[in-house]
């Protein structure tokens, strides 16, 4: 939109609630959030001619801060929605400040986090460090696998001439068995495949240099204990 045609158009008055809009009302707090109007023509890519005939449309009445005339944030909000509006396209008659709510809004600043003391940072740190080793300790450590238990399941079904399906061989081997022939040697023990009722069985035999040693058999006559050693003298007695 033009100057020409921002001029031609009636001032708007401010409306019912003046208080963000009017530069008199400002505080101290809200004077280290201003925002200039060379500024804001900088920032539009318009001339502060421009800038300042949006502003009387809005009703908006800009702070003087030295040689500058500033906007508050929330003033500023309200222009850049005109700004915006004009934008896309629209002009000021289709403009309606209550339908945009710019009075509601409120632009808040953000405040930049206190950066932390050494003491503190350092402190924070040594707490972080003494949590991880607590939780590491409390943590249940995860069981170590048997290096024994394929052995151990080994011997018990040979021990005990166990008949096993394919699917308890494959739980006591640990591996797969796809392949196997009807017999095969492997871990000391002989696997032989049997067929049941068209179901596969398996029984394992410890290989024979894999049995376990046999307690050697008592004598049946023990030797007799020599008697005790007396030397010339011989036995006493009688």
């Amino acid at each position: 939109m033009g100057p020409e045609r921002l001029a031609s158009l009636p001032r708007r008055s401010p409306t019912a609630r003046p208080d963000p809009m009017d530069g008199a009302a400002i505080t101290m707090g809200d004077a280290e959030s201003l925002i200039s109007q060379v500024e804001l023509a900088r920032r539009w890519g318009v001339t502060s001619r421009t800038v300042s005939r949006r502003l009387g449309f809005l009703g908006i009445t800009t702070v003087r801060r030295g040689r500058c005339r500033c906007l508050t944030m929330e003033q500023l909000a309200l222009a850049e929605r005109f700004h915006q509006h004009l934008s896309q396209g629209g002009d000021s008659s289709s403009f309606n400040i209550q339908d945009h709510g710019a009075l509601e809004t409120q632009v808040i600043p953000a405040r930049q986090p206190p950066a932390p003391t050494p003491g503190h940072d350092l402190a924070h740190q040594q707490l972080t460090a003494l949590a991880t080793a607590l939780l590491a300790r409390l943590a249940p450590s995860a069981p170590s696998a048997d290096p024994l238990q394929r052995a151990r399941g080994l011997a018990e079904a040979a021990d005990a001439r166990l008949v096993l399906t394919s699917k308890e061989l494959t739980e006591v081997l640990g591996h797969g068995i796809a392949g196997w022939r009807d017999s095969r040697d492997d871990y000391g023990f002989r696997f032989t495949r049997h067929k049941q009722q068209g179901k596969v069985l398996w029984t394992v035999e410890r290989c024979p240099w894999s049995h376990p040693p046999q307690p050697r058999p008592l004598p049946a006559n023990p030797p007799r204990l020599s008697e005790p050693f007396l030397g010339r003298m011989g036995r006493y007695g009688g």
